[in-house]
């Protein structure tokens, strides 16, 4: 259920920004349906996001994580481990100089 309101909620933002961008609203009479489309589909994606990850923190289940540089992996020297500090997810990232 949760990776079908994810999909719903991301169709529903694309198809506001493409309604905002082609300026459809100067043939049709839209109204504010394109910016609700996109509140209603991020208000939608968020649920998802909360629903489906399993994070203890509330901040990380959304996807902002605070990743924070540490040792250099061992199998590619020009890639850094990065760890999260409020739910430990670790991720692999070349270092940008």
């Amino acid at each position: 259920m949760w990776g079908k309101l994810k999909v719903i909620s991301s169709f529903a933002i694309l198809i506001g920004v493409v309604v905002l961008l082609a300026e459809v609203d100067e043939t049709f009479n839209l109204y504010n349906a394109p910016y609700l489309l996109i509140a209603g589909g991020m208000i939608g994606l968020i649920f998802s996001l909360i629903g489906s990850n399993k994070e203890s923190s509330f901040l990380c289940r959304v996807g902002l994580h605070k990743y924070k540089r540490g040792n250099r992996d061992n199998e590619v020297p020009a890639m850094y481990v990065y760890t999260c500090e409020r739910c430990h997810k670790q991720k692999r990232a070349a270092s940008v100089v």
